[in-house]
């Protein structure tokens, strides 16, 4: 392993030019409380996965669960979902 400062100190002694790279600054993501479930049917979590079968067809999953009892409420499944079938399955 070498240390970058002694690579940078070589190549300024040289008069070369080091390319910087540009790291990618983290976004300060807005957090919101996270709300505790007390009882059933208060809070749920929706959550999209995907995944590929062996013949390379793609499949997702739209998967709603209750937080207090983890019990899954609705489970869609097809190629493509659709706004109308996600409405659909929230109510």
């Amino acid at each position: 392993m070498v240390n970058h400062k002694r690579v940078q100190r070589l190549y300024r002694e040289e008069e070369l030019a080091v390319r910087q790279r540009n790291r990618r600054r983290n976004c300060a993501a807005v957090t919101r409380m996270v709300q505790e479930a007390k009882r059933p049917d208060v809070v749920w979590a929706m959550d999209f996965v995907a995944y590929a079968l062996s013949k390379g067809r793609r499949r997702r999953c739209l998967t709603l669960v209750d937080n207090y009892t983890r019990e899954c409420m609705a489970i869609e499944v097809d190629t493509f979902l659709p706004s109308l079938r996600v409405m659909g399955a929230l109510d």
